[in-house]
């Protein structure tokens, strides 16, 4: 049996800026570098909020040359991306005042509920590289929704061959629609949806191995020896790729703004098996014990870590189905950990309103939609798959969302 060996990749993005391609290449770098670490350990704590995005209270210290290498860098939508190898036992060590690691997420507060999160369909930027692969797609979207269970943290669910975005075969990037994402959030009833596209499971190199007959799978080819008796015993060799890489990309949606809240790209490449058949297809046991489904593997827990770092801080929400006597009905309950005694602040999503859009970004870039906030509720009741709330205020209605405020009514 072959052993495993991929490479550990990273991902890093800046912002361009005033101060131009080199200051941005410094930042995105020192981003990938803390990603690398947070992988592998490295425990953070949320200090600050700037926009979407909290800040950090320890920093990854940089690390010397010969400890990491660009892979590769691209431009898109303002943003410098860049992507690099890692040596994870070096980075992770590399925590500014050598701190011990810790495998814990941030902890911020109302982040012990459990959201509800979608998955939806993986595009494959090149499907003529999957022709050894069955049902990649919707093999990627099981595996996604298993890591957000296990997790503890998520109520997960997939959206069946429904994609949230569209990937036209003349664009590199997907056309972000955020009315899609609010209309299947409202529909599955989650608060955030993912998507995702497969850049590249290309093959490289080749090694040699014994065939019987016909065992030749898409990608191989049967090596001719032109021996008469081994010939007629139908024993060969046959040439099959040596390594695969696995590159795919992460998009993080809020269903209630539509708004992108984050993206990653994520690679690495595996050596050894790397071919698969119908007897170690995607979702299959057998497909985590080749290399190429323990790089697949190791890579979907990887992008599932990075949306939990994404929303750990994002207040819990949840959607008002029904008002009635004085009492709100909400489609979160005991599954999401809700408790009676909850405090929640009730916003609205200004009917009529335009998106948010930045000047500098693309039309498609929507930053969220204004909200007005008409009341709070106090849990009442809990069920397992929703909640009852007393109102304060009239103005309430089916529609309206519900954000955490406080446990047992302390804020």
């Amino acid at each position: 049996m072959s052993t495993q060996a991929y490479a550990v990749q990273h991902e890093g993005i800046a912002p361009l800026g005033a101060e131009g391609l080199e200051a941005a290449r410094r930042a995105a770098l020192a981003d990938a570098l803390e990603n690398a670490a947070l992988f592998n350990g490295a425990s953070v704590k949320a200090s600050s909020q700037s926009g979407q995005k909290w800040g950090e209270s320890s920093q990854i210290r940089g690390a010397p040359i010969g400890e990491y290498r660009t892979v590769k860098e691209w431009q898109s939508n303002g943003f410098l991306h860049v992507i690099v190898d890692v040596d994870p036992a070096i980075v992770a060590a590399r925590v500014q005042g050598n701190e011990a690691v810790s495998s814990k997420p941030a902890q911020c507060t109302g982040a012990d509920y459990k959201r509800k999160i979608l998955v939806s369909h993986f595009w494959v930027q090149r499907p003529a590289q999957m022709s050894d692969l069955d049902r990649f797609p919707e093999g990627l979207q099981l595996e996604m929704v298993r890591k957000f269970y296990d997790s503890g943290n998520y109520i997960a669910q997939r959206a069946p061959s429904e994609a949230v975005f569209d990937l036209l075969p003349q664009y590199v990037d997907p056309i972000l629609q955020p009315e899609r994402v609010r209309e299947m959030a409202r529909r599955y009833a989650v608060q955030f949806v993912v998507g995702g596209i497969v850049r590249d499971i290309s093959t490289s190199g080749e090694r040699y191995t014994t065939t019987y007959g016909n065992d030749v799978r898409a990608g191989e080819r049967k090596i001719e020896l032109n021996v008469p008796l081994v010939n007629f015993t139908q024993f060969g060799l046959k040439a099959t790729p040596a390594a695969r890489r696995f590159e795919y990309e992460l998009f993080v949606f809020d269903g209630v703004s539509g708004a992108l809240i984050n993206r990653h790209r994520l690679a690495g490449k595996a050596s050894g098996s790397v071919v698969q058949d119908t007897a170690t297809s995607m979702g299959s046991e057998g497909f985590k014990e080749t290399d190429f489904g323990r790089l697949v593997d190791a890579k979907l827990a990887e992008g599932a870590a990075r949306v939990s770092q994404d929303v750990s801080c994002i207040p819990f929400s949840a959607r008002i189905t029904r008002v009635e006597k004085g009492r709100v009905y909400f489609d979160a309950g005991g599954t999401s950990k809700v408790a009676v005694g909850d405090t929640m602040q009730v916003y609205r999503v200004m009917p009529g309103a335009l998106p948010l859009d930045a000047a500098s970004f693309e039309p498609t870039m929507s930053l969220g939609l204004p909200e007005e906030i008409v009341g709070n509720i106090t849990v009442s009741q809990v069920q397992p798959l929703f909640a009852v709330g007393a109102m304060a205020g009239s103005k309430v209605q089916a529609g309206d969302y519900v954000r955490f405020v406080g446990r047992g009514g302390q804020k």
